[in-house]
């Protein structure tokens, strides 16, 4: 197989076993490639043919012209019809199999025949004339998705009929890269893979939706007209007193007033916007943070970690050292998506597990974005306690467990006003709201635009940094750089 090939295919489900794998074709040779390997299904003895459904209205991918499109025999005179007939419409799904080359079963599938796209590293359009020409448009590729089953071995049997039929396959990634995506969309697809609430999906499918696209093209457009040069801003010179790039007789830089002055403010202050919902949303999407649940033996915090998960993940007892090593654990705290990390309890060790348990909790602590302290209400703070508690600083939530049983006046002069019964889940939504708010979490309104990834942020930064020193053509190229 030609590796320069375009034509090309990946399997877009994760891999393991499961109900239905996707598999994406995309390419000028993907139709080709197909047409050798897909068969619909026939219809059983005595019914009527397939290839005759469509003409009985039987088969929704064969649409007649009472719905205003071209009757399926007249698009194959004039040759804009599928490769074979027996693959669906542009739009439209087909129910079938892969075949072997001598024609027999390989898996059942549904073949949904995607709308035809440009391709951003597709060769040339053929010339007038020639075979390939006539069919599509130019720089048009098609794209298909094969929905087979999920186990590994059908995937694989699939995967390997695809690639005797001239189909190169590749990874997730590069498909899309060969499906010409652009790089925000390519990075919501990717992040999409990884989010496990559905508030990240929602605010991750909005960016894939364009809300972040159209955010930057809003704040790009007055930058754009009249910039020719980059902006030397009064005052501002390289060594040899011209900007890098320019020379003494070069002519002033030209600008729309409105590019230099009026829109400046503007778009400064649009992406401030989009940094600080970076901040208060977008970084925790690309990378969920880590809560760190600590404190002394038996004070409850598997059975926290279980509260908030929603589920037994850590094994619990009223036995003090039940947890020896971290057990870590995917949550949503009012959708925002978090790892929550139960350690071993925090005292003198009492053998070599238990010691490295409580290295590994350290190591934990050391790492978390905020770590949830649980004091057991009956004992109250101990000094090793306050120890703690100031060693971890700002990031630390001292909470009082275990108020379901015994309370003493006294011990609610703790550190914090939070108490807690983490087995009956009395005072929990108090303490999830106070992680959320030390974490600086807010979500942004459906549609909203917000980065995800830490390569939007930086640019988004840069290009605030230029605008802000008067380089509106150095701001103008970083944004367009995203949209690329």
């Amino acid at each position: 197989m030609n590796e320069g090939t375009h034509s090309a295919f990946a399997v877009l489900t994760p891999p393991g076993r499961g109900g239905i794998a996707v598999v994406r074709c995309i390419g000028p040779d993907a139709e080709a490639a197909l047409a050798k390997c897909f068969r619909p299904a026939q219809a059983k003895k005595g019914a009527v043919p397939f290839s005759s459904l469509s003409e009985k209205g039987a088969v929704p991918f064969f649409e007649a012209a009472e719905k205003g499109t071209v009757p399926f025999s007249q698009q194959r005179e004039k040759g804009t019809a599928p490769f074979s007939a027996d693959l669906p419409c542009p739009g439209h799904l087909a129910y079938g199999h892969i075949v072997d080359a001598e024609g027999r079963p390989i898996d059942e599938v549904v073949l949904y025949h995607a709308e035809t796209s440009g391709m951003g590293e597709s060769p040339a359009a053929p010339a007038a004339g020639s075979k390939a020409a006539g069919s599509k448009a130019a720089g048009s590729v098609a794209i298909f998705e094969v929905n087979c089953h999920g186990g590994p071995a059908a995937v694989r049997a699939v995967c390997e009929r695809l690639a005797a039929a001239d189909l190169r396959e590749v990874d997730g990634d590069r498909l899309m890269q060969l499906e010409g995506l652009p790089q925000i969309v390519r990075d919501a697809r990717r992040a999409l893979r990884r989010a496990f609430t559905p508030l990240a999906a929602r605010i991750l499918l909005d960016q894939l939706g364009g809300a972040l696209a159209a955010a930057i093209a809003e704040i790009l457009a007055p930058l754009g007209p009249g910039v020719s040069k980059p902006y030397l801003a009064p005052g501002e010179h390289t060594g040899g007193g011209v900007r890098e790039g320019t020379s003494a007789a070069d002519p002033p830089p030209v600008y729309s007033p409105g590019a230099k002055y009026g829109t400046a403010p503007a778009a400064l202050a649009a992406i401030d916007v989009l940094l600080d919902r970076w901040r208060t949303c977008g970084r925790f999407l690309a990378d969920p943070p880590r809560i760190v649940i600590a404190g002394r033996p038996n004070s409850g915090k598997s059975t926290l970690l279980n509260r908030l998960v929603g589920a037994e993940r850590a094994i619990t007892s009223a036995a003090p050292g039940t947890t020896r090593d971290y057990v870590e654990a995917e949550a949503a705290l009012e959708g925002a998506p978090a790892v929550l990390v139960d350690t071993a309890g925090l005292r003198e060790p009492g053998g070599e597990i238990e010691r490295q348990g409580i290295a590994r909790a350290r190591e934990e602590l050391a790492r978390a974005a905020v770590v949830i302290y649980l004091i057991d209400a009956g004992e109250g703070p101990t000094p090793e306690d306050e120890a703690m508690l100031d060693s971890l600083g700002a990031k630390a939530l001292a909470v009082l467990n275990k108020i379901d049983s015994r309370l003493a006046a006294s011990q609610r002069r703790a550190r914090s006003r939070l108490a807690i019964s983490a087995l009956t889940g009395e005072g929990v939504p108090a303490l999830v709201a106070a992680v959320l708010e030390k974490l600086g979490w807010r979500a942004p309104a459906p549609g909203e635009p917000a980065p995800f990834t830490e390569d939007q942020a930086s640019a988004l930064a840069s290009a605030r940094e230029d605008l802000a020193a008067g380089r509106v053509t150095d701001a103008a190229a970083r944004l367009k750089a995203l949209l690329a």
